[in-house]
């Protein structure tokens, strides 16, 4: 579970970023910015160098050269730093967020603030009212501060706007033309693999856990899957057709509502302890198939099946052309072995039993010609 929320806690500290990031369409400059104390200045400030804000900047302030940011007056937008330091002794009425650097706050901030790669740090009379997120750092509040928002307690819908809304921050007029910094793009897809990454060692782990606490279980299902798959095929569809209907019912019924939460874990335990078993058949084809000796470990067996469909969707994620078809044998393996698995526990009751194959009926020799 602790790994599990240090994917969730990235993912949305990205988020954070990513709803910070929007000067849209502004000039990226090259020089440092500064807005003197009395002077007020409109629209989005993108540049490569540091900025210094003693007066009022009506828009947003992005940094991405990795220099400091400093904030003595007035930011009425959103505030973003790429490799740099973050001081808010004034006023930020939007969002902070900081990539690969720490943030320091003893003024105001309206909304959230995020680093990845940094701490969070609130001193004198330090205000945020939004929540607080830091990946890589601590988030340290002085007795004298007030947090309004939460730490740790991110809005994930932001995610999906990650992408394009950085992509627009990364716009620029130079030489009038207009393109998305290579670098930029570069680390944003770098990133992108890594999460992806990540989230296929989740499910390693996940799928490790029935071979270790289960074996006997794993075993049962994926004697099933091996000797009779049509018919593991055919029940585990049933049980995807069958299962949203079903919940929608208990849902509908005021008996059934307390139920849901349990048909859902089971649901998902029954998904788990199939894919592992699944996992055990496709390592042995596999090895048979190249007429190498795999893991001896029930646990070495899952491990070794999950990597080839975790193998085939992430360097499907890497390699043009072919790279598509490679993803999309992973995802239809990670599915038929899904449904596989499902019809498999249902027909072990969860692997708790061994089930006999069916009994075909004894093939009746043919009656010897007469002898003429």
């Amino acid at each position: 579970m602790k790994s599990i929320s240090k994917y969730v806690l990235f993912a949305a500290a990205l988020g954070c970023f990513g709803s910070a990031a929007h000067a849209r369409r502004g000039d990226l400059r090259h020089e440092d910015v500064v807005i003197e104390k009395g002077q007020t200045m409109s629209g989005d400030v993108a540049t490569d160098k540091s900025i210094t804000v003693n007066g009022v900047l009506n828009g947003a302030a992005v940094s991405v050269g990795g220099a400091s940011v400093t904030v003595n007056g007035e930011v009425t937008g959103d505030l973003v730093s790429i490799g740099g330091s973050v001081y808010i002794p004034g006023r930020v009425e939007g969002d902070v967020a900081s990539v690969g650097g720490p943030v320091a706050i003893s003024g105001k901030v309206g909304g959230d603030v995020s680093s990845v790669g940094g701490g969070v740090e609130l001193s004198g009379a330090g205000e945020v009212d939004g929540d607080i997120s830091a990946l890589g750092g601590l988030v340290v509040k002085g007795e004298k501060t007030v947090h309004r928002g939460e730490v740790n307690n991110f809005d994930m819908r932001m995610v999906r706007t990650v992408l394009p809304r950085v992509l627009r921050m990364a716009r620029y007029d130079g030489d009038q033309e207009r393109g998305a910094a290579p670098w930029l793009i570069g680390g944003l897809i770098g990133l992108g693999l890594l999460v992806f990454f990540s989230i296929l060692a989740t499910g390693a782990i996940l799928l490790l856990l029935p071979a270790v606490f289960f074996p006997k279980n794993v075993e049962n299902a994926a004697a099933v899957i091996s000797g009779e798959m049509w018919r593991a095929c055919g029940a585990g569809a049933l049980m995807v057709v069958v299962f949203f209907p079903g919940l929608l019912m208990m849902v509908v019924s005021i008996l059934g509502i307390p139920l849901v939460p349990f048909a859902l874990i089971l649901y998902g335990a029954a998904c788990v302890l199939g894919l592992s078993a699944f996992s055990v058949v496709l390592q042995g084809r596999f090895f048979e198939g190249i007429k190498k000796t795999g893991p001896s470990g029930l646990p070495g067996k899952v491990a070794a099946g999950y990597a080839l469909m975790a193998g085939l969707l992430f360097f499907g994620k890497l390699i043009p052309f072919v790279g598509g078809i490679l993803s999309l044998i992973g995802f239809l393996l990670l599915f038929s072995g899904t449904m596989m698995g499902l019809g498999a526990v249902w027909m072990t009751r969860m692997g708790s039993r061994s089930h006999a194959p069916t009994a075909r009926p004894p093939v009746q020799p043919s009656p010897a010609p007469p002898v003429q």
